[in-house]
């Protein structure tokens, strides 16, 4: 009887030892970048805390314990200056690697119902095909918070989308910008700024999509500053800080060159992510060759990458629309000698394999634009929105350059890249799917299909 009672106590003592760790849990953990020897791992705790990683091979697990083979990081202090965010950057890990992992936070694991696994990427480079993959894509993603936002319809909802994205089980994310709506109060002070992040990333029905798949985000001007917000904006470099410190991307512009852009290779796929923001001139100002959306400086960077990348999909992502020709929306139609520019090189330089993919309009569509007989077409896949107020007229919008079946301004939804194939003969699959999980419409391209004509027997890659 003493043995049954020693024993209940225990139990209870652990529970509630348990419980309260989970209190101290604000939100994540949430899995960063990815490489073939080192992840990223981001937790939020709610007051200063003591807060470890402990991981082990999956497939080890099977065979030994648990406690044999695991490993812990070296804990990390948790501080109000820090908003109270703990960055785990594990290294030395064996590439194509499944492991679980657990989160201690004063020494002690906090409750979880959904699985905690981060993998590392294969080393398929002169050993075997490419690995197939998926990424999903998304944009604006608002959050309510009632006391500061306008007056009437709350502007966001269907927030059960990200366990929809979860349930695909993709292999990493994609975050097109508007990824947090920074308020009136929120973009004129550090501690607002900070406010509006740690609101958004603590809300409940996001918890699932974070940790087990991989994340990388870009801006557009919400999470920047203001709406429409251009370089001009003071606190730029305020919001610079806070979304490194929210998100696990790998780079963030150069020491001489800050911003959100940077690059980063998945399997055979090489992702261009641009910072359509810090550099970019007021929408307003007479459109020449001076007018910028993405800078010299990050423009040098993007032909230098692309001219040297050998992927068979090379896939710019940018906050804004870039392809898009009709109408005055926040899109590189307002820099027209830019764009112009940055498809002129993609023309003159033969780079093969060039997709554009956005965020921003509020309804998604894919925009499809013929260079040359002599060049393949360019495509922009504009995928919004997560869960910020639809533009359901966006379906009306008169626009040639769309593709028949791709508009839906109706509900809110997200997209899926699916890459697929053996090397040399690579397919990208595209699909876009509704709040409930349901596919509204999908579209291929083979490799092949995205070369010039000169480059049509290329197998370089």
């Amino acid at each position: 009887m003493k043995y049954c009672l020693s024993l209940l106590i225990a139990i209870l003592f652990f529970n509630s030892t348990t419980f309260a760790q989970n209190d101290l849990l604000q939100s994540g953990p949430m899995l960063g970048y990815s490489e073939k020897t080192e992840v990223l791992v981001w937790v939020q705790t709610t007051k200063p805390a003591k807060v470890e990683i402990k991981y082990w091979d999956r497939q080890k697990a099977k065979t030994e314990k648990i406690d044999k083979i695991a490993k812990t990081t070296t804990a990390i202090q948790t501080t109000a200056e820090g908003d109270h965010i703990a960055r785990f950057a594990i290294g030395q890990l064996d590439h194509g690697t499944a492991y679980d992992y657990e989160v201690l936070i004063n020494g002690k694991p906090i409750k979880h119902s959904a699985p905690y696994t981060f993998k590392t990427q294969l080393l398929w480079e002169w050993r075997s095909d490419p690995p197939d993959f998926t990424a999903a894509i998304g944009s604006c993603a608002y959050v309510s918070e009632d006391s500061v936002d306008r007056p009437g319809i709350p502007y966001g909802s269907d927030y059960h989308i990200f366990q929809m994205i979860a349930d695909k089980k993709p292999d990493l994310m994609l975050w097109l910008g508007d990824n947090t709506y920074l308020r009136e109060v929120d973009w004129s002070s550090w501690s607002g700024i900070l406010h509006r992040w740690r609101h958004t990333r603590s809300l409940k029905e996001l918890q699932p999509l974070l940790p087990s798949v991989h994340h990388y985000a870009i801006w557009d001007d919400h999470d920047y500053g203001p709406n429409d917000s251009d370089r001009g904006y003071m606190f730029k470099f305020k919001t610079l800080e806070a979304f490194k410190m929210y998100f696990g991307n790998p780079a963030y512009g150069f020491s001489d060159v800050p911003g959100v852009f940077f690059k980063f290779t998945w399997s055979d796929v090489d992702f261009f992510m641009l910072d359509d923001r810090f550099y970019r001139s007021p929408r307003y100002e007479e459109d020449t060759p001076n007018k910028t959306m993405i800078g010299k400086a990050q423009m040098q960077w993007l032909k230098d990458a692309l001219t040297t990348s050998m992927a068979p999909f090379k896939i710019i992502a940018c906050g804004s629309q870039v392809l898009n020709e009709y109408g005055d929306n926040e899109s590189y139609n307002l820099y027209k000698f830019e764009r112009k520019e940055l498809i002129d090189f993609i023309r003159k330089n033969e780079i093969a394999g060039v997709l554009f993919i956005s965020g921003d309009r509020d309804f998604t569509e894919m925009n499809r634009k013929d260079i040359d007989s002599n060049f393949y077409p360019l495509y922009d896949y504009t995928s919004s929105s997560l869960t910020a107020g639809l533009h359901r007229s966006g379906k009306d919008i008169k626009n040639p350059l769309r593709v028949p079946g791709s508009v839906f301004s109706d509900q809110h939804n997200f997209g899926l890249l699916k890459f697929s194939g053996k090397r040399k003969d690579r397919k990208l699959t595209i699909e876009t799917y509704d709040d409930k999980g349901n596919l509204l419409w999908n579209f291929s391209i083979h490799e092949n299909d995205l070369k010039p004509k000169s480059k049509q027997s290329d197998t370089r890659h």
